[in-house]
């Protein structure tokens, strides 16, 4: 994150930060989100995003279905997102709620995170602010999963440990993976990536569904992701 010098505005100081969450996890260019600082307040500001939330591109039926590349690829740019806001941030101020309402997409249909708060470290003390962050990170992983199942089955997931995280935590589920992807794809998609991402959401969901630690981490799924797409595009 890169700042600029503060500018006087009366009694009060101004600034600007910018930065993007690449798929690489690594602050970019300044088109993504501008962090405000004013009279002490943090703002953050997103630009206009032209094919509006993620929600939208999936459920409504005037608009052209996302294709697999697409949905990979949001998979991956979120993962990118969560990973800098609670890992490369120091200390992760922030605070996300991970849903496909919250994630927008912008003219390329790259994703973008929103509806994005900031924790103030000062409110506890520095282990229970620690035990906060681990806290967030643990639901953080909870919630992507349920996000892939989304972007696979183009269901909506309902309230809690909806229907689709008890399908994918049944024995048996992956006989019924292919019934189980959004017909919108019109079958058209990679069976081999299909697995992984499934799998991998089943093992973030795993959490909620048998109430043990998550044996995953936003950082662990990024780099499974971004390596089976570098492996793909290798021929491998």
């Amino acid at each position: 994150m890169t700042a600029a010098p503060p500018r006087s505005t009366g009694s009060c100081s101004f600034s600007a930060a910018s930065t993007t969450a690449t798929s690489s996890g690594s602050a970019a260019s300044p088109k993504a989100t501008t962090e405000y600082f004013l009279c002490g307040f943090r703002f953050l500001v997103f630009d206009q995003m032209e094919n509006r939330s993620l929600k939208e591109c999936l459920h409504d039926p005037l608009r052209t279905p996302l294709n697999w590349r697409t949905r990979l690829q949001v998979a991956i740019d979120v993962a990118a997102a969560l990973e800098y806001l609670y890992y490369f941030c120091d200390p992760p101020v922030f605070h996300v709620t991970v849903s496909s309402s919250s994630v927008m997409m912008d003219a390329d249909f790259v994703a973008k995170l929103s509806d994005i708060s900031v924790i103030d470290p000062t409110d506890s003390n520095a282990a229970s602010f620690q035990e906060g962050i681990e806290q967030r990170r643990r639901e953080l992983v909870y919630q992507y999963g349920v996000l892939l199942l989304e972007l696979v089955t183009g269901q909506s997931p309902g309230g809690g440990d909806g229907e689709l995280v008890r399908w994918v935590q049944e024995p048996g589920f992956a006989g019924s993976m292919q019934r189980m992807v959004d017909a919108d794809l019109g079958g058209t998609y990679d069976a081999g990536e299909l697995r992984d991402l499934v799998i991998v959401a089943r093992l973030c969901t795993r959490t909620a569904a048998h109430g043990a630690a998550a044996g995953v981490s936003i950082p662990h799924v990024l780099r499974y992701l971004q390596g089976k797409v570098e492996e793909k595009n290798r021929g491998g």
